[in-house]
């Protein structure tokens, strides 16, 4: 098990704090209205109840992460369309 760190022990990074507030301060957010399905809204707020984040901003992730995946995956089939094209030209 790991020993609590003694208070006097810890040191402050405040240039790294500095840094963290500014990425987090460039990143703006829009308030919306959506609708969406009950059970996706309870799966979130039983998600919410379970992490101790606000269940609005794990939307926020959700769609982030989703959209990440997306792009990724259509960049993937992008590449490949191009390799297909390559194979077929050859």
């Amino acid at each position: 098990m790991m020993r609590e760190p003694k208070l006097e022990d810890l040191t402050v990074d405040e240039t790294g704090t500095v840094r963290l507030r500014a990425a987090v301060a460039r990143e703006k957010a829009v308030k919306i209205t959506i609708t969406i399905d009950t059970n996706s809204l309870s799966a979130l707020r039983n998600a919410s109840q379970r992490t101790g984040v606000p269940y609005h901003a794990l939307v926020s992730r959700v769609l982030k992460k989703d959209l990440a995946r997306q792009t990724a995956t259509e960049s993937r089939l992008d590449q490949l369309e191009r390799e297909v094209k390559r194979i077929l030209v050859a």
